[in-house]
């Protein structure tokens, strides 16, 4: 946390933890309808920020004494709306990239009982799942959405190194980072054998009820 800003990571640590934060987003309503942080309030004041309107905070009660984080697409107008209510005697801070950056917000979970250790990958601002999963000193990434440098950090924290990189589905919606991060380590590609991409890797099984003996259709969605 720096003056006047917020990062991802310490907005979602504050709201993980239950502690004391009320965010605000400024964003119109149409776009806060879309997505939005679970549990922020939206006030809509984005055109008043934009035309430089010094009252655009005005009518906003908030409980005192409570940190205030707000929010906006990129984090520019959010740190107008900020900067009103620290004038206004509020403790308020800006998220830093806006709700772009909190798509890529993330944290990990323990999966018990396994007989390889299984990390959850939770990409929160969007709801996407990735995992590693390591054993004997080697790890596979299954459906990459972060950075690479998040999954190459959580496996050199464990001693792995990773061989394999897989996605088990592709379609429009799914933000794939999987080709990247093999590249950088060297790693086996692996696709379902109907993917609709033109780069090399190495296919999966086909599933039981795509026997050779049964016609073959390609999927058409997710």
């Amino acid at each position: 946390m720096t003056k006047g800003n917020i990062d991802v990571t310490t907005l979602r640590v504050m709201l993980e933890r239950g502690e004391r934060v009320t965010v605000v987003d400024v964003r119109r309503g149409e776009d806060r309808a879309e997505w939005s942080i679970p549990g922020s309030l939206n006030f809509d004041a984005y055109d008043a920020l934009h035309a430089g309107d010094e009252r655009a905070m005005e009518g906003l009660e908030l409980p005192e004494g409570v940190p205030v984080v707000t929010v906006c697409g990129r984090g520019r107008s959010s740190a107008v709306a900020a900067e009103q209510l620290r004038r206004k005697g509020y403790e308020a801070y800006s998220l830093e990239g806006g709700m772009e950056a909190w798509s890529l917000a993330w944290n990990t979970a323990e999966v018990p009982g396994a007989s390889a250790e299984v990390v959850q990958v939770r990409r929160t601002g969007k709801g996407c799942l990735s995992y590693v999963v390591g054993s004997d000193g080697e790890a596979v990434v299954i459906d990459a959405s972060l950075e690479p440098e998040v999954y190459l950090w959580l496996a050199e924290g464990r001693d792995w190194r990773i061989t394999g990189v897989l996605d088990t589905h592709v379609h429009a919606d799914h933000l794939s980072r999987s080709r990247r991060l093999a590249e950088i380590v060297g790693a086996t590609l692996y696709m379902p054998e109907w993917a609709p991409i033109s780069y090399p890797f190495s296919p999966l099984g086909t599933p039981p009820c795509w026997r050779s003996d049964r016609p073959r259709l390609r999927p058409s969605g997710p």
